[in-house]
């Protein structure tokens, strides 16, 4: 309420003042003046008493069910790099090129440094059956839209690099 007191009484001079000028200056129209005036003052009595009311209502808090619910509208982001290596490994699965591109070289510098912590160096040793796949010289392939690796392939893969 006390927020709106300057705005209201700024208002309602303005109308007091439109409404004397147009009763004076024009006398055919005082009437509409009049009810227009009325009208106005009306209006601003009404949102006085609709802004007390909300000011004198009691503040309820959101239950917990609104919380959860507001939570679910807005989860939280996962950060941009685990959403690139999601991106990554879908289109690696999905075709060769995107495999080659986008997801080995990450699966190298994992091997990689999981392999140099403990001393060792990406070989075909190291790898096992893992070298042809993760070996830096690979080769481009030469059908861009053939299969990418598998999603079982690619679980083992990544079994072996979680056990290195």
């Amino acid at each position: 309420m006390r927020r709106h007191l300057l705005d209201l009484v700024v208002l309602s001079t303005i109308a007091t003042i439109a409404c004397a000028y147009i009763a004076l200056a024009q006398p055919g129209i005082r009437n509409t003046a009049i009810y227009a005036y009325v009208l106005v003052v009306g209006g601003l009595v009404m949102v006085v008493v609709v802004s007390a009311f909300g000011d004198a209502l009691p503040r309820h808090r959101r239950s917990p069910f609104e919380n959860a619910l507001a939570a679910a509208a807005h989860p939280e982001r996962t950060p941009a790099q685990v959403e690139q290596i999601e991106r990554a490994t879908t289109l690696g699965v999905a075709n060769a090129f995107d495999l080659h591109r986008r997801l080995l070289p990450q699966l190298r510098e994992i091997a990689q440094c999981r392999l140099e912590r403990t001393g060792r160096t990406p070989s075909p040793e190291t790898l096992g059956r893992w070298w042809e796949l993760l070996r830096p010289d690979r080769v481009e392939p030469e059908d861009r839209f053939g299969p990418g690796i598998s999603q079982s392939d690619l679980r083992a893969l990544v079994a072996d690099l979680e056990r290195m």
